[in-house]
């Protein structure tokens, strides 16, 4: 089940007017706080700004050097003709497709080192 970006409560599916079918997927809506959150056509992908996943949707997809003969390739042509441009290869892990996509992906935040790392070196320097 679905909680509520807000407030953490369920979410509904609730009937969509005729221009929310075309654009959204699905319409929820929040039983406690009433706020609506709505989920994309799958097709919306093709035109955002940055690299999507063309199966899942995710935003999480990284690029790769070369083609994985493992995993499999997005066959669309628009995908192809992509390639045909200089597209790089991307790479999705959640869904393991890989797709050639011009767009740039969403940079992920760098990771620190972990805290618990700094306490065990103060312990060791106390001694």
């Amino acid at each position: 089940m679905r909680n509520c970006a807000s407030c953490g409560g369920e979410l509904v599916r609730v009937r969509r007017t005729f221009r929310e079918r075309i654009i959204y997927h699905a319409v929820l809506k929040c039983k406690e706080c009433g706020r609506r959150e709505a989920r994309d056509q799958w097709f919306l992908f093709l035109f955002g700004t940055k690299s999507r996943c063309p199966r899942c949707g995710s935003f999480r997809v990284e690029k790769l050097r070369g083609v994985d003969h493992i995993d499999p390739m997005y066959k669309n042509p628009l995908s192809y003709i992509q390639k045909f441009f200089g597209a790089k290869v991307h790479w999705c892990p959640f869904c393991r497709l890989q797709f050639y996509d011009l767009r740039k992906k969403i940079p992920t935040p760098k990771r620190s080192a972990p805290a618990a790392a700094g306490a065990t070196d103060m312990a060791k320097s106390d001694e």
